[in-house]
């Protein structure tokens, strides 16, 4: 709304100066440029960052490492830790799914800050296990961690708009 506001406004000052302008070819001329130079340069007070969880994302997993014991991680893929190799994060909807079984995983808290969404969430009842993941809100750039009584992985990929 505010931006809106505010390129409501801009426009109406170009106008103002187009029909304030002399009529000649010289006049138009500046008032043409002014005018397509406003319209080509983004509004910043409306521009969103694009990782920022307002709309859902697919977010690929590139690499994982499981860890079973402080001393040893093992390097493999999504498939090794049972995971599909895209899910969707929903941060508005609150889960995360992409499982060709149905399961999700529902996130219990996000925040932003930094340049970052960060997300969490909790498998207590089920699998006593407790996740994050940090979103790159200008890159997209994922990394993300799985925690449980016995070791858990750390994953790193991309989160794209679907």
């Amino acid at each position: 709304m505010e931006g809106d506001r505010a390129e409501r406004a801009q426009t109406g000052a170009v106008w103002r100066y187009v029909s304030a302008s002399p009529r000649g070819d010289d006049g138009r001329m500046k008032a043409l440029v002014l005018v397509a130079a406003l319209l080509a340069s983004p509004c910043a007070a409306s521009a969103a960052a694009p990782y920022d969880g307002s709309t859902p994302m697919k977010c690929t997993i590139e690499a994982v490492f499981v860890c079973h014991e402080a001393a040893m991680c093992t390097r493999g893929t999504a498939q090794t830790v049972s995971l599909p190799p895209v899910v969707t994060v929903d941060v508005g909807n609150r889960v995360i799914s992409g499982s060709a079984t149905g399961r999700t995983a529902r996130i219990t808290a996000f925040d932003r800050g930094a340049g970052q969404l960060l997300i969490h969430g909790e498998e207590v009842q089920t699998l006593g296990k407790a996740w994050g993941l940090n979103v790159t809100e200008k890159t997209g750039a994922m990394s993300g961690a799985v925690l449980s009584p016995v070791g858990g992985f750390l994953m790193f990929g991309t989160c794209s708009s679907p």
